[in-house]
């Protein structure tokens, strides 16, 4: 029967938008949900919604929506396809966050950060078999922190702290700040970071969830959550999609 209630996240109003309004019934929780603009729209809306979301560029210079394979300019097309049911869904795990102050899942990463301008320094572990663990870096890790990120944050702060972009495989991606140690780590295994030294910011896509201290651990695991996505008939290829975060 294809799409017939959605609902709308957009942080500026664009003229093309109403088209889509003319078109669809606009509800608080739709059948699918349509973010239109930059990763920041997209990630607003996956926090705010567990529905398929199709993100649309919204065109602006500053905007880069590495995940969206259309834009505004091809409005009329996403409605037919959407009205007829041409389009397929895909999933992206999720991360999720256990720290003293409870769980936190994560959509783009988790960033141990550091809390004041000393320089955080921490010990990061996985787990083998039987749950022992296993030290990953030879030593402590010393600079402004470290990010852990799923494939669809890979190229968000990860990429800019030049971390590896992980593409069609389910693993996580440790990658220090300013740090001592100059390399990632991607591993399909679980990790827990312990703080050894000065002030640290646990923060999950952008927002501080927890502030810890020398002896304070958390846990990265790979949720069970995902976000799901939704493809049309057009699929921005992998080359194309690389040539905007280049430029961006």
């Amino acid at each position: 029967m294809g799409i017939r209630r959605i609902s709308i996240v957009k942080r500026k109003d664009y003229p093309q938008v109403s088209r889509i309004e003319e078109n669809f019934e606009i509800r608080d929780k739709g059948e699918i949900c349509i973010a239109v603009g930059g990763d920041g729209t997209f990630l607003e809306a996956a926090r705010k919604f567990d529905i398929p979301i199709l993100h649309i560029r919204g065109g602006e210079k500053e905007s880069l929506g590495f995940h969206a394979d259309v834009t505004l300019k091809e409005v009329d097309g996403i409605i037919r396809e959407l009205q007829s049911d041409m389009y397929s869904i895909k999933e992206y795990p999720k991360l999720q966050i256990t720290h003293k102050s409870g769980v936190t899942e994560a959509i783009n990463d988790a960033i141990l950060f550091r809390g004041n301008p000393k320089s955080i320094h921490c010990k990061i572990y996985n787990y083998e078999e039987k749950g022992k663990r296993a030290l990953i870096y030879p030593s402590d890790i010393k600079g402004d922190g470290v990010i852990f990120s799923r494939q669809i944050g890979s190229t968000a702060y990860n990429f800019s702290a030049h971390g590896p972009i992980i593409y069609e495989v389910d693993v996580i991606a440790i990658t220090p700040i300013s740090a001592n140690f100059k390399f990632s780590i991607i591993s399909n295994k679980d990790f827990s970071v312990k703080v050894t030294k000065n002030i640290g910011s646990l923060q999950c896509d952008g927002v501080e969830v927890d502030r810890l201290s020398k002896g304070d651990v958390f846990t990265v695991n790979r949720s069970k959550k995902v976000v799901k996505v939704i493809k049309l008939k057009k699929v921005e290829g992998f080359s194309e999609k690389l040539a905007r975060l280049l430029k961006f």
